[in-house]
């Protein structure tokens, strides 16, 4: 494993392509670089956003490695550093993954199934080195290590990692608070509450009828809110027409959202007295989440500057979740969006989603926690936001297709899906980018880039995508209903 990824690792640096805009370091990547140059600067000048104030660990790591290597701040030892860094954070994250299979006795099928949902889909083998002046490669490591302690059980490391990656990823403060309170948290039998099928099974158990209609009216109220604010502004802008058909576009795939988080969640509701549990939880527990959280929020804030204005925040995220950048028309993008960055495992996470739901129940309310707050993201369309949560959500469908067992034919197919959507045998550079860099980016050559991410595909890569990741998904359900080997391997 280490050696695959370190020979498309290599290859990528010695044969691979570099986004054309922003000289090389793409869009957030010309801040992402200036902070190499000029942190300190950047903090006592007051130039510093609160968004990339929780992003200036990776900076500070490439700014380390030219000083000690004697190299100059050019943006082509900029560039080749992050594409360093990344590399190795792939290979330390196939080193992390194989340790957590083995901690949970995954066989060859899940070990390798779950690898090449890491570290051979389009986001590792093309995204990270085609545009790498990124946090993306270390936030994966970050993750990764977050689940791998969590198994581990290594309360003192994981509280460290949380601090440490709170300025790699917004989100890893909640996930570290997760993990840690959970850590020696179980429901006893949330994962084999059995959730009703039909009609008459919700009449017979009234206790789970309130509990999906209490789950329902909270999530309609949150939706409605945000859909009735947004449509009152957009009504005095003249544009609630608009606003309307985009929504109704995303609406589709916001219900299978719920419906999923319900699946995911519902069992551990439905447990006996689920916020009981919480009471046999040590208070260093309590107390190390805490300090996960606060310490990197007082940190950001102290070398950040308010008045500077943040590309992104979360009150602008949660609109995107009800009004994606989709477009109008547009149905299951935020799911073609995420098939295209993170390869045919999402088709199997989705097809297997209430085995995927009882697995990381098994494992613990931590990676349900983290799945199930990220979730969500997944309506942005912007595949990228799930990130922190993509490790668990592979964990469980290894442990289910470990559990299971699969057929050679579902092994070839699987392969094959994996090599064609990673995506590094293409090249995207086929002309020179003209214009400003956000200009024209539907259009031919920039479309080659930005065809593989939901807000910005144009109309002929949606039409052409999705119908080949639909039969993508039909084909990879029929594999999984071939014949299983005879022998199986239980693992306690």
């Amino acid at each position: 494993m280490i050696a695959i990824v370190l020979v498309l690792g290599v290859s990528n640096l010695l044969f691979g392509e570099i986004v054309p805009a922003g000289g090389g370091f793409g869009w957030d990547g010309v801040t992402y670089a200036d902070m190499v140059r000029r942190l300190g600067s950047m903090i006592s000048d007051g130039q510093l956003s609160r968004y990339y104030s929780q992003r200036v660990l990776p900076s500070l790591i490439v700014r380390t490695m030219l000083e000690v290597s004697g190299a100059d701040f050019s943006d082509q030892n900029i560039i080749r550093s992050f594409e360093l860094l990344n590399l190795l954070a792939l290979v330390l994250g196939a080193i992390i993954w194989k340790r957590m299979a083995d901690l949970l006795s995954i066989g060859p099928g899940g070990l390798w199934i779950g690898f090449a949902s890491l570290f051979l889909n389009y986001f590792a083998t093309k995204h990270l080195m085609y545009y790498p002046v990124l946090t993306d490669g270390v936030a994966l490591l970050v993750n990764l290590l977050l689940l791998w302690l969590f198994l581990e059980k290594r309360p003192l490391l994981l509280f460290v990692v949380t601090i440490a990656g709170s300025f790699v990823w917004q989100l890893t403060g909640l996930y570290g608070a997760l993990l840690l309170i959970s850590l020696n948290l179980k429901l006893p039998n949330a994962e084999n509450v059995q959730l009703p099928a039909t009609t008459s099974d919700w009449k017979r158990n009234d206790r789970q009828l309130r509990a999906i209609r209490l789950f329902m009216a909270i999530a309609v109220a949150a939706i409605s809110i945000s859909v009735l604010a947004s449509l009152s502004t957009a009504i005095t802008k003249g544009s609630a027409v608009h606003e309307l058909a985009i929504f109704l576009t995303g609406a589709p795939s916001l219900m299978v959202i719920v419906l999923a988080l319900w699946i995911l969640i519902g069992p551990v509701l439905l447990s006996r007295c689920p916020l009981g549990v919480f009471a046999d939880v040590p208070l260093r527990f309590f107390l190390l989440a805490g300090a996960g959280l606060l310490i990197p929020q007082i940190a950001s804030t102290a070398i950040s500057n308010p008045d500077v204005p943040n590309p992104s925040g979360v009150l602008y995220v949660l609109k995107l979740i009800i009004f994606p950048l989709t477009g109008r028309g547009k149905f299951l993008m935020p799911f073609l969006a995420a098939t295209l960055l993170w390869g045919p495992a999402v088709l199997l996470v989705m097809l297997r989603w209430q085995d995927v739901s009882t697995e990381l129940r098994k494992v613990g309310l931590g990676p349900v926690g983290i799945v199930a707050a990220t979730l969500p993201l997944v309506l942005v369309t912007e595949s990228r936001f799930i990130l922190g949560a993509w490790p668990c959500l592979v964990l469980g469908l290894a442990l289910v297709l470990d559990r299971a067992g699969t057929s050679k034919i579902f092994g070839y197919l699987f392969a094959i899906m994996t090599i064609l959507s990673a995506q590094f045998w293409l090249r995207f550079n086929v002309a020179p980018w003209e214009g400003n860099d956000y200009a024209d980016l539907t259009e031919f050559p920039k479309q080659m880039f930005f065809l593989h991410y939901g807000p910005w595909m144009g109309w002929p890569a949606y039409l052409v995508q999705l119908p080949l990741v639909l039969l993508a998904a039909y084909l990879l359900w029929i594999a999984m209903r071939a014949k299983k080997p005879s022998v199986s391997i239980e693992r306690d």
